[in-house]
């Protein structure tokens, strides 16, 4: 039986319908539900879902995916992250931890670990990577540049300690390594 299924396209468009309404209201528009009514079971959004939950569901293997697929992936969940977490002036935020312990961080994470398997690495090989060495400095540093949404985290489903499961995306941390190095 399939982890996701459709309740979660039903659920996480609510979610972003109730955040259209009240966009609706806080700019003035008047005719709100009406457009809601055009916001069909056919959107752009609940066909990025439903590929989603495929890949969360293990129905498409990465080791099988065209560029074309791993393409619509990465699209959806950008789209999904970005409608869920994004906001107006388009600033990093930070995911808070208890989003990938609800059904949506569950989804979001196995699709992520679908997309970046290979890309992902541990706090501890971060630090040493960007930093030089694998020390308790360069581990806060690195928990540091999560909390200021410098790098995207998630977690390893294989981990259950909740403080060693946050991995990171490596080319992410080769970007900040890159950063410290340039002269200021």
């Amino acid at each position: 039986m399939a982890l996701f299924n459709e309740t979660q396209v039903q659920e996480i468009t609510a979610l972003v319908r109730r955040r259209y309404r009240e966009l609706g209201v806080a700019l003035g528009e008047a005719d709100m539900q009406e457009k809601m009514q055009n916001l069909n079971e056919q959107s752009s959004l609940q066909s990025e879902l439903r590929l989603l939950i495929q890949i969360a569901n293990g129905e498409y293997t990465r080791a099988s995916a065209t560029k074309v697929l791993v393409r619509k992936v990465e699209l959806a969940l950008q789209h999904l992250m970005d409608l869920l977490l994004g906001n107006a002036l388009h600033t990093n935020t930070t995911i808070p931890d208890d989003f990938w312990r609800t059904d949506i961080g569950i989804l979001a994470s196995r699709a992520r670990w679908w997309l970046s398997a290979d890309e992902l690495i541990t706090i501890s090989s971060a630090a040493a990577l960007a930093f030089g060495e694998n020390t308790q400095a360069n581990r806060m540093r690195i928990a540091r540049a999560i909390d200021h949404g410098l790098l995207e985290w998630v977690p390893d489903p294989s981990v259950a300690n909740p403080q060693q499961n946050k991995r990171v995306l490596l080319p992410q941390v080769e970007r900040l390594r890159e950063q410290r190095r340039l002269p200021e």
